[in-house]
């Protein structure tokens, strides 16, 4: 088990969250590992005062100084440690809470929802032999992968034009649709994709799901990741975003 998958149980049980896998989890890790009992008290003394003393983000910006302070005094011996005025630990706990801040990137500041950019992986277009033929072929590919998605989107709107049911120009206009925050417009292009049978089908799933996500409509993005299936390119970071928005 990973220091993250670690803090994530730490995470859950903090917050009354477990699942009865997650319990068996924890308790087998609190069984083998003393350094883990340690680990989840100064975890909990920090989800306290989180929780309970640093309402404002100033207050929070406050706390996460002091937290890098301690992880900088425990692993440079050349910088005199500075007193904390913000949280009071035992002394026994600064070199776990210098380990949970390292090792885990103060994982309780990052606990808001994912964001797009988080997940979104653009992918290459590469039109092949259609560039050779066609002038507008070898212009979409040029303009779409150098990310300029206006372009691209006028482009596409050409071709599309001349052969509708290419679902290859169908699927790379959604994503420049998206790129441009034209959300309504990209999901009419992705939810016929997905609603048919082509090789885009669940790429044009995952686009729709992150199309929701950035506009933050997290239970309808959830909805649709879990529509994809296992051997889809792209369910293992479906799965993984799912992990997220729980």
């Amino acid at each position: 088990m990973t220091p993250e998958e670690k803090y994530e149980l730490f995470e859950k049980y903090c917050r009354q969250d477990l699942s009865v896998e997650d319990k068996a989890t924890l308790d087998q890790i609190l069984t083998e590992d003393e350094a883990a009992n340690q680990e989840l008290k100064v975890y909990q003394e920090l989800w306290s005062h989180l929780d309970s003393n640093f309402t404002t983000e100033k207050q929070q910006q406050e706390l996460k100084d002091n937290l890098k302070q301690i992880g900088d005094s425990y692993f440079n011996t050349t910088t005199t440690p500075k007193k904390s005025k913000v949280i009071q630990m035992p002394k026994w706990a600064y070199a776990v809470a210098a380990s949970v801040v390292l090792f885990f990137g103060v994982y309780f500041f990052n606990q808001g929802n994912p964001t797009y950019d988080d997940f979104a992986t653009i992918p290459e277009l590469s039109m092949g032999e259609r560039s050779n033929s066609n002038e507008d072929a070898k212009n979409v590919e040029k303009v779409f992968n150098a990310g300029d998605y206006k372009a691209a989107e006028n482009y596409f709107s050409s071709l599309l034009t001349e052969d509708p049911d290419n679902t290859q120009y169908q699927f790379y206009y959604g994503i420049a649709l998206l790129e441009q925050n034209k959300y309504a417009n990209a999901t009419t292009v992705f939810e016929s994709l997905y609603k048919g049978n082509s090789v885009y089908r669940y790429r044009a799933l995952w686009f729709e799901a992150l199309n929701e996500l950035k506009q933050e409509k997290y239970e309808s993005c959830a909805g649709l990741l879990k529509k994809i299936p296992e051997d889809a390119e792209d369910y293992q970071q479906a799965q993984k975003l799912l992990k997220k928005l729980d």
